[in-house]
C-alpha cells in the first residue's frame, strides 16, 4: 500500500469514528425504550381495598414511622390489620390524568374532616375522616405543578402526580410523586395492555402535622379506562 493510500484510509477511518460518536450523542443508548413508551390518558380507576391471607388487595394507604421498621395502626381501620387503610374509589372513580381533581371548597368541615371525594371517598383515620386531591398549587410549598401524567413501555407503568395531596384535620400534606420540588420519584407499577390492569405503588414523605417524620406508602390497584 502506498503512502497515499494509507493516507487516504487513515481518513476514511477517521470519518466513519467520527460519525460514530455524532450518532451516540444524537442518539444516546436508552433512546429507543423511551422512544418506545406510550403515553396514557384517561382514569386509572380504582379497586376497593380489601385484606385477606395476611395482604392488602387493591387500593390501600400505610403509614411507615421513621426509620421505616414499622407501620402505623389507624384504629379505625375496616382491616384485621389495622396498618392498612383501604381506599374506596371516589365519584371520578379514580385517579385521573391530564386533569387535575380537587376537592369541594370548603375542603374540611367544622371538625377538620376531609371532603374531597373524586379519587377515593373520605375515610376515617384515628376518628377524623380524611381523603386525597390532585392540587395545581401545592398548599404547603406554594408551588404550581405539573398535570398528574402517565406513561407505559411494555408493561412497565410510570406516573407523575406532583399535586397529589392528603387532607386531614384541617390540613393539607402532600404526598406527590415526585414532590413538588422535584425530589423523590415517580409512582411505578405495572400495567397489562390486554386486561387494561394496573398495579402502582409509590412512598411519600409526611411533612409537618401530627405525622411529620412518618412516610406514605401508597398501593393503587385497578383497570385504566382510557379518555
Amino acid at each position: 500500500m502506498t503512502l497515499a493510500s494509507r493516507r487516504t484510509t487513515a481518513g476514511l477511518l477517521g470519518l466513519a469514528l467520527a460519525a460514530v460518536a455524532i450518532a451516540l450523542v444524537v442518539a444516546p443508548i436508552g433512546a429507543p425504550q423511551a422512544a418506545g413508551s406510550k403515553a396514557l390518558n384517561g382514569t386509572f380507576r380504582l379497586t376497593a381495598g380489601s385484606y385477606s391471607a395476611g395482604k392488602g388487595h387493591g387500593t390501600y394507604f400505610r403509614m411507615i414511622y421513621p426509620g421505616g421498621k414499622r407501620y402505623f395502626p389507624n384504629p379505625d381501620s375496616k382491616a384485621r390489620d389495622k396498618t392498612f387503610i383501604l381506599g374506596v374509589p371516589g365519584t371520578d372513580g379514580g385517579l385521573a390524568t391530564g386533569r387535575f381533581q380537587p376537592g369541594p371548597s370548603p375542603s374540611f368541615d367544622a371538625k377538620g374532616n376531609a371532603r374531597a371525594n373524586k379519587i377515593i371517598k373520605p375515610g376515617v383515620f384515628t376518628a377524623i375522616r380524611f381523603s386525597v386531591a390532585t392540587l395545581k398549587k401545592d398548599p404547603q410549598s406554594k408551588k404550581v405543578v405539573a398535570v398528574t401524567s402517565a406513561r407505559v413501555s411494555g408493561s412497565r407503568l410510570t406516573v407523575n402526580v406532583p399535586g397529589y395531596t392528603a387532607e386531614w384535620n384541617g390540613q393539607y400534606f402532600n404526598q406527590g410523586a415526585p414532590k413538588p420540588d422535584g425530589s423523590g420519584s415517580p409512582a411505578t407499577g405495572t400495567y397489562n395492555a390486554k386486561t387494561r390492569r394496573f398495579v402502582l405503588t409509590w412512598t411519600s414523605k409526611v411533612s409537618g402535622g401530627a405525622f411529620s417524620g412518618f412516610t406514605g406508602y401508597w398501593h393503587l390497584e385497578g383497570t385504566f379506562s382510557p379518555r
